[in-house]
């Protein structure tokens, strides 16, 4: 006992210095050790307006209280990240937006009405309350919430009438994540009502690749091992070794030259070898898929090695499938797809450093493109006697609406001086907007 009570007063203040002993003692020490890292919350609750500068123990408190699972500390944890924003800020700081979802979901207690309101509450600060939406999230993933529940919360917290604030950008991803395809809707609202930033993640085109994005911790929005020293051993306020910090640097400036690689020379031309799965997403091994199709009305604007480095992010369109997944192909045919795609590559924003952009090489790659997809559009929208883009949209578009794409199309054709094109396709939105 004396070395347990020893290890937390060495915690209780803050020190640059990672208390490696400190932890080891306290977790071997677990069933003695809870009742003062309670104490701890408690008394930052009491206290926070009259805390010592440099006062610590609640902060650990709360991640090894995390790691052992324990549920009696959940309300007071919930109490203490729902202080008023500035006071939430100043005692968890980068804890809210790295680790609360985790501390959270490792100590909730059953008390999922706590949760759903306070995620209502807009007086807590919107970063803890994105961090509860994981955790929520996470119960419906467990299987806690049913799927009808968890969608009709999301519901709520979309058409709840506030002004943007980061909660949309947290609701708009856990749509994704939870692959409710059928609430795409929702996120067409929120971006009409300017509820989303791009920033988060991109325009509503991202949305939709996100939506049948499948990655490998895909069943993970709140981890259910957690280790406090694990977690918090690389935190900034502790010093760094020197050699790890120059492994570091040296590791960013790799990337950076690979990204430079990879995004700088937007139009060079990669051979794609017989045996290298084929650029067009199929799954298929190149020999097997385009090698020897005749040449294709897209190869006059740009390579298949350059379609296929823009179509990585789109959606999965091959024949393999994995069971419980959504494809594309499930909602729309093969003659909207191909649509799609040419939309895909002329208008999804293609990284690169800003020193490699040509701005008149992807004008006139964009304004091909959208032309393509025009003479397409007009002729299936003919065949099938569709009167009205509103109509077409509804039964075939995917990632972009006639009107948004086409009005493109036509300023790029004016700004080119193409009139004869331009004529046309003014004419055929004038018909269609009747």
């Amino acid at each position: 006992m004396d070395m347990l009570q020893k290890a937390i007063e060495e915690i209780t203040y803050f020190s640059d210095i990672f208390p490696e002993e400190e932890f080891q003692v306290i977790t071997a020490n677990k069933e003695e050790a809870v009742p003062y890292l309670r104490e701890a919350v408690e008394y930052v609750l009491r206290n926070r307006t009259e805390l010592e500068e440099d006062y610590q123990l609640y902060f650990y408190a709360i991640y090894l209280l995390a790691e052992f699972g324990d549920r009696e500390s959940f309300p007071r944890i919930v109490e203490l990240a729902s202080l008023p924003d500035r006071e939430a800020d100043a005692l968890l700081g980068d804890c809210i937006t790295s680790d609360l979802s985790d501390i959270l979901y490792n100590t909730f207690d059953g008390n999922l009405e706590l949760l759903e309101r306070t995620i209502k509450n807009a007086d807590v600060n919107v970063y803890v309350r994105a961090a509860m939406l994981d955790v929520v999230g996470q119960l419906y993933l467990d299987g806690i919430l049913q799927e009808g529940e968890w969608k009709d919360f999301l519901r709520q917290n979309v058409y709840c009438g506030r002004e943007y604030d980061y909660l949309y950008d947290a609701v708009g991803c856990m749509l994704c994540q939870c692959h409710f395809y059928d609430m795409l809707p929702e996120i067409r609202y929120m971006f009409e009502n300017n509820l989303l930033d791009e920033i988060s993640m991109g325009k509503y085109d991202s949305y939709v690749d996100a939506m049948f994005e499948y990655r490998e911790n895909e069943k993970a929005f709140c981890r259910d091992s957690f280790y406090a020293a694990d977690t918090l051993r690389g935190w900034a306020m502790f010093r760094e070794e020197p050699e790890k910090e120059a492994a570091d640097k040296k590791d960013f400036a790799k990337m950076l030259c690979k990204l430079d690689k990879e995004r700088g020379n937007p139009g060079r031309r990669v051979k794609t070898g017989r045996n290298d799965p084929c650029p067009c997403g199929s799954g298929k091994k190149y020999k097997f898929c385009c090698l020897n199709k005749p040449a294709d009305e897209m190869d006059l604007i740009e390579s298949l090695e350059e379609r296929g480095k823009c179509l990585k992010s789109y959606p999965y369109t091959g024949q393999e499938r994995v069971e419980g997944r959504i494809y594309l192909a499930d909602y729309f045919d093969e003659v909207s797809i191909e649509i799609d795609k040419i939309l895909y590559l002329a208008l999804m924003n293609r990284p690169a450093f800003i020193w490699n952009r040509n701005k008149p090489a992807e004008e006139k790659r964009m304004r091909e493109y959208l032309y393509l997809a025009y003479q397409k559009l007009a002729a299936r929208m003919k065949e099938e006697q569709i009167r009205t883009f509103a109509e077409y949209d509804e039964k075939y578009s995917i990632h972009y609406r006639c009107e948004e794409w086409t009005d493109s199309l036509c300023e790029l054709l004016k700004k080119n001086y193409e009139i004869e094109k331009y004529n046309e396709v003014a004419g055929f939105i004038a018909e269609r907007n009747r």
